[in-house]
């Protein structure tokens, strides 16, 4: 996590517990030719004290589930068609009080998606050829608070977070990284998972999905038409004995027939360090193993390779674009910042993230070449998740 973050910001479910996130993180990742005009709408997804919002060229708007079996709901990931935004996110379910139900937004009408656990989320959304492409996460309990129960006689998975793609409202499970876990008797001696889905990106014919898991020792990787390909290979850290420190997918952009990650991976003294993967081969963004780091998102144009994240400099979190591997940080003095998410637009660059001053709240922000501009002031904590050009 940055220095001076308040608050936690990474929504993951492992093993059924559920931790809040903002980052997710972000834009599903990008690829462009370079070659658009000027845009004429900038659309930025985020949240805003307890609510999530849509700006459209600066108007905030929040979103609201018309159904009075939500209380609570939340966003993460954008992306514009025609003269409609479709937003992945999830409620929380006022019935059980336990569960999230996975949905996606067009516009402000929300959509509910089939979810088989009874637990699930979704945090990327993409469309190609009028589809809609929504990831994100079933979640399997051993509890009976949760519907349905998972018995230890179920089938695959008995227990944990299965990755899921849907399709057109059509779900359909990804091959986990593990089918065999801890020891002991009933479902925690048998098959568990712990995976997560960080983005989603369509290519031709071809649907890839980043993501990973967050079992033991972490893998990092990402599914092309289903079929996994672990990316935990290669890399530098390592911990004591042997396994790998932690690596871990947030974004994806696939262009030609190169597939770019970004993430980042843990040293052995626990800070993460911003990564990116061309083709499953790992490239480090810092040399700095002990400030911290981290690439949060990813977008391709032309031959050049644009990343938002952070980077921690003299105790202030800095947001950073990279340029094919060199830096520029948007912030400076008292000002700290993350980057969350980036697009390209023709000539022009946009990273969205968040603002503060050490001790202040959070002001959601975006930056065009360089240039910051405000969404917020500084009434309530608010960030920038996901930053979409039309």
């Amino acid at each position: 996590m940055p220095k001076g973050t308040k608050t936690a910001h990474y929504l993951f479910l492992v093993s059924g517990l559920l931790i809040l996130s903002t980052a997710c993180r972000k834009n599903t990742g990008g690829s462009g030719d370079g070659n658009q005009s000027h845009p004429v709408n900038i659309y930025v997804l985020g949240t805003s004290g307890d609510s999530a919002v849509c700006w459209k060229n600066g108007v905030a708007r929040s979103l609201l589930v018309q159904s009075k079996v939500f209380y609570k709901f939340g966003s993460s990931s954008l992306v514009v068609s025609g003269n409609d935004a479709y937003i992945a996110g999830f409620g929380f379910n006022n019935i059980t009080r336990y569960s999230t139900s996975p949905l996606y937004w067009k516009n402000e009408t929300a959509t509910l998606l089939p979810d088989s656990s009874g637990d699930a989320f979704t945090n990327s959304i993409f469309m190609a050829n009028n589809d809609v492409y929504v990831a994100g996460i079933a979640n399997y309990f051993a509890d009976t608070v949760h519907v349905p129960y998972t018995t230890p006689s179920a089938e695959y998975p008995k227990i944990g977070n299965l990755a899921t793609i849907w399709k057109n409202g059509i779900a359909a499970k990804l091959p986990g990284f593990h089918t065999t876990g801890l020891s002991g008797s009933g479902q925690y001696g048998v098959s568990m998972y712990a995976d997560y889905v960080s983005s989603l990106f369509i290519s031709g014919n071809d649907v890839y999905v980043a993501g990973g898991s967050h079992y033991w020792g972490n893998n990092a990787g990402y599914w092309k038409n289903g079929v996994l390909t672990d990316l935990s290979q290669k890399l530098t850290y390592q911990a004591a004995n042997g396994t790998l420190c932690y690596p871990t997918t947030t974004a994806i952009a696939v262009s030609g027939n190169d597939v770019y990650i970004a993430g980042n991976q843990l040293t052995s003294i626990s800070k993460p360090v911003a990564i990116y993967w061309k083709n499953g081969a790992p490239f480090y963004l810092s040399t700095d193993s002990i400030s911290g780091s981290s690439a949060n998102s990813i977008f391709v144009s032309g031959n050049d390779v644009y990343i938002a994240g952070y980077q921690n400099i003299n105790n202030y979190s800095r947001a950073i674009c990279w340029k094919n591997g060199i830096p520029t940080t948007l912030t400076s003095g008292t000002i700290a910042s993350v980057a969350n998410s980036i697009f390209v637009a023709g000539n022009d660059v946009y990273v969205a993230g968040y603002q503060w001053k050490i001790g202040g709240t959070l002001i959601a922000t975006y930056w065009k070449n360089g240039e910051v501009v405000k969404l917020t002031d500084s009434t309530s904590n608010a960030i920038a998740n996901s930053i979409y050009i039309q």
